[in-house]
């Protein structure tokens, strides 16, 4: 049988995001938390659980096609950053991406029994690994996805400027100053499809992701994830490499071709330093990988979990 589509703006969205679910239905479950309620995203699987942390600017649900390709083995719990969470305080110049590593170990402290599977992308996975540095205790393995991070000199040349004109350059700026509302979903898919970060996106893909980082509104879509925390995580990224070089936990690390996010001599370094990680490379993708190719990149991701679950 032959459906047409009438409206694509709506229909392929939601064809992206069920089909997803289909294979896997997730729940949200609250904890509360010292500085708020946080939120966990979790499938009803009985595998060994699986706890994962979103990249900057997206939140769990943005990662559905991914995680589906995983659900079926694993128990996964999708944790809400601070960013998403109902009440949290607004963002704390004084506090920087170390803060999620924090509520990281104080939500698996709250909710698991036993040492967990952990798995990140971008800045999931640079404070995936801080929360590891801290308390190795409490991780069995990791699986770190473009971990996210600055070199020495970037992170010097940051402390000289002063945060708020941090915020008036560069990324933040441009997320400070990019539209937050629209009228319908499509009218955001031409904003995104004009974007470099998502030119690799087929466009069914691009209008699932944009479902999944919008919320309803009495006059069309919001952005879920808000602008000022974007703008505060891109002001004040760490120095990663000491932390990754740390690490005491067994570590595996997936990367894509070379970007801003993750400099090449970061992963280099790592490489060098640490022959006991396990490096699986994707050049095919961004740093977008496990959004932009959900199927391949939960295949590299699996295999890391089967080495170290």
């Amino acid at each position: 049988m032959v459906t047409v589509i009438d409206r694509p703006d709506v229909t392929l969205a939601a064809l992206y995001l069920t089909a997803s679910l289909r294979l896997m239905q997730m729940t949200w479950h609250s904890t509360a938390l010292t500085d708020g309620t946080a939120a966990a995203w979790q499938n009803a699987s009985t595998g060994p659980t699986v706890v994962f942390h979103h990249a900057t600017a997206l939140g769990p649900r943005c990662y559905a096609p991914f995680l589906s390709n995983l659900g079926t083995t694993y128990h996964l719990k999708a944790l809400a950053m601070r960013t998403l969470w109902q009440d949290a305080p607004p963002p704390n110049r004084k506090r920087e991406w170390d803060l999620f590593a924090d509520d990281l170990i104080e939500w698996i402290e709250a909710t698991q029994d036993t040492p967990i599977l952990a798995m990140g992308h971008s800045i999931g996975a640079a404070t995936t690994a801080m929360a590891a540095v801290k308390r190795p205790d409490l991780f069995k393995g990791l699986v770190l996805i473009e971990p996210s991070g600055v070199t020495r000199r970037i992170r010097l040349l940051l402390k000289m400027i002063p945060y708020r004109l941090r915020q008036s350059k560069g990324p933040a700026a441009e997320v400070l100053n990019g539209p937050t509302h629209w009228p319908h979903l499509e009218a955001a898919f031409a904003y995104y499809r004009a974007s470099k970060a998502y030119r690799r996106f087929d466009d069914a893909t691009l209008r699932g992701l944009i479902d999944a980082l919008t919320v309803a509104t009495d006059t069309g879509i919001r952005l879920e994830y808000p602008r000022n925390w974007e703008a505060h995580l891109y002001a004040t990224p760490p120095l990663i490499l000491p932390t990754l070089k740390r690490l005491c936990v067994p570590t595996e690390v997936i990367i894509g071709k070379p970007s801003l996010f993750m400099d090449p001599s970061i992963a280099r370094s790592l490489r060098d330093s640490r022959p006991d990680m396990t490096f699986q490379s994707l050049p095919d993708y961004g740093h977008l990988l496990p959004l932009e190719a959900p199927t391949q990149v939960a295949a590299a991701a699996r295999t890391a979990l089967d080495r170290l679950a």
